[in-house]
């Protein structure tokens, strides 16, 4: 389901659809001067109902113009810093070749699925990137991290295998939930990640989930601006954070509310 709002009238539509509990992204592309507000659902007739109540239009998305599955052989592999391998191949004899090749990289597996993070897209890679330097700072201690809108949970998995010794991911997409909850089975770091289902910005501001050395927010600029104010009730006194997920055009608003 999506629909085309006009910028005044874009925090009046957020609200609304807050209040009725729908999960949505909202984007506007450069040079466009209208936002568009999306929601995903398994079936239809879901998002009909959506459209019965708000407008909008409905179309359906297949697997493949959501993320585009690789052709055999053509997987993306990408390096990070000197510590990690990122491959979108799930193939277990080309995995084992890989370590082969590169023993001293630990090794991710991110496939294409139905949730956001393969690894592949600039912003998850900046901030693997970002979380590779501040795990080799915190190599010799304890350190926890946050995930706030983990996707496929790339950024918790890359986390439990960097040496956090606890990981929290959290993900209001059940869908994309159960993706990540897979990848870290696949990884093995299933004992060390906790995964909720829930809005970020409450979880933040209940102050239940306790305070981290290491906090991760690849997420829309506008969320991110939300959060921002929130992020120090969950950060150790050393803490840092690590954003992305926001455009060019929109660094100078996302830094001014980091800053205040």
């Amino acid at each position: 389901w999506s629909k085309s709002v006009d910028e005044s009238d874009l925090e009046e539509w957020e609200t609304r659809l807050l209040m009725h509990d729908v999960a949505f992204s909202a984007e506007k592309q450069i040079k466009r001067k209208r936002w568009q507000l999306s929601s995903y659902f398994a079936t239809r007739e879901q998002a009909d109902q959506l459209r019965a109540e708000f407008g909008g239009g409905v179309a359906e998305v297949r697997p493949d113009d959501w993320q585009p599955s690789a052709e055999a052989g053509s997987e993306s592999l990408l390096k990070i810093r000197n510590t990690l391998l990122v491959s979108e191949s799930e193939d277990e004899t080309v995995l084992a070749s890989l370590q082969e090749k590169y023993p001293d990289r630990i090794l991710l597996s991110f496939p294409p699925q139905l949730a956001f993070g393969t690894g592949g897209h600039p912003t998850t890679a900046s901030c693997l990137r970002f979380l590779t330097d501040r795990a080799r700072e915190r190599r010799s201690q304890k350190w926890r991290l946050l995930d706030l809108g983990c996707g496929s949970g790339s950024l918790a998995v890359a986390a439990a295998k960097l040496g956090a010794s606890e990981v929290v991911a959290v993900e209001i997409d059940e869908m994309a939930l159960g993706y990540a909850k897979q990848n870290a089975d696949r990884h093995g770091v299933s004992d060390k990640i906790e995964f909720l289902a829930g809005d970020v910005i409450l979880l933040l501001e209940l102050g239940e989930l306790g305070q981290f050395d290491v906090l991760a927010a690849n997420l829309f600029s506008s969320l991110l601006v939300s959060l921002l104010p929130s992020f120090p009730k969950g950060l150790a006194d050393d803490g840092e954070i690590v954003i992305s997920g926001f455009l060019t055009s929109q660094a100078q608003e996302v830094a001014k509310a980091a800053k205040s």
